[in-house]
């Protein structure tokens, strides 16, 4: 039994060396000079720590104004996600009506189709109703997830209808019920989906990249993409962007590390083991 557990432990000090190897390389290569990122990117460490490319990067890119923006889109889509999926998903779970069984396979059915692949209807779309470049058009494609309402209706599926039943004889309709009781029950499924969307969401590069065309309105991973681009850029400053990237990369770093805890507990409980 000791033996077993000890290949365990050097298996699991593998794995997380393997993982946790490409971020190290990243901050060692957001401190070096340029010229030592460009010829010497096999070297994990600087030679020479250059602390004052976070700053330089930071008024390079507007940190502010694109961070800003990021956290307007990821916050807005994560909220609207909970709302609407957690609605549907209690619809879907819950209340019985023609058809609902077909529809809930026509949704997880678009789960197959890459995003990629609606970006030109979605674009004319966007266009005609005036939101391109605008928060709107960031926010209202990625409201209609369909993993999040399957996430929602797994879990309304293992509330005991008791509680409903009871709801129902006190005279409570579908949304009193829904808001004031499988609501807050929901925390597990919630938390899911919070963590799954926010992380998308801030990660995200070809949607703000397609529907935004001015600077005021770039993420922070639009910035990024075009730091080492354009006529005034002679020398790749490849330092720079890999500092761009480990700022970029703290806020999901936390946001995980705060909720990981609730992340695992809620992926048990909503069937998703």
């Amino acid at each position: 039994m000791k033996e077993n557990y000890g290949v365990t432990y050097v298996l699991l000090i593998v794995l997380a060396v393997l993982f946790i190897f490409p971020f190290v390389y990243l901050v060692g290569g957001s401190l070096k000079s340029n010229q030592e990122a460009l010829t010497n990117p096999d070297k994990v460490l600087p030679s020479e720590y250059h602390w004052e490319n976070f700053a330089k990067v930071s008024e390079v890119l507007d940190i502010k104004r694109q961070t800003l923006n990021s956290c307007v889109m990821t916050f807005s889509v994560t909220i609207g996600q909970i709302i609407i999926s957690a609605l549907a998903g209690y619809a879907f779970a819950r209340i019985k009506f023609f058809g609902r069984d077909v529809l809930f396979i026509i949704f997880l059915a678009t789960l197959i189709v890459p995003f990629e692949l609606l970006f030109v209807p979605l674009y004319i779309m966007i266009a005609k109703w005036g939101w391109i470049n605008t928060y709107w058009g960031l926010i209202l494609p990625s409201l209609g997830n369909p993993f999040a309402i399957f996430i929602f209706r797994q879990f309304f599926l293992t509330v005991p209808t008791e509680l409903e039943e009871a709801s129902s004889i006190d005279g409570a309709g579908y949304l009193r019920t829904f808001f004031e009781l499988m609501l807050p029950l929901s925390g597990p499924a919630i938390a899911s989906v919070f963590i799954l969307t926010w992380l998308a969401e801030w990660s995200t590069l070809l949607k703000p990249l397609l529907f935004t065309t001015s600077k005021e309105m770039y993420t922070l991973q639009v910035g990024l993409n075009f730091l080492n681009r354009g006529a005034q850029v002679t020398t790749p400053t490849i330092a720079w962007l890999l500092a761009g990237i480990t700022l970029a990369s703290l806020p999901a770093i936390a946001m995980f590390l705060v909720l990981q805890k609730r992340f695992v507990e809620s992926i048990a409980q909503t069937g998703l083991k």
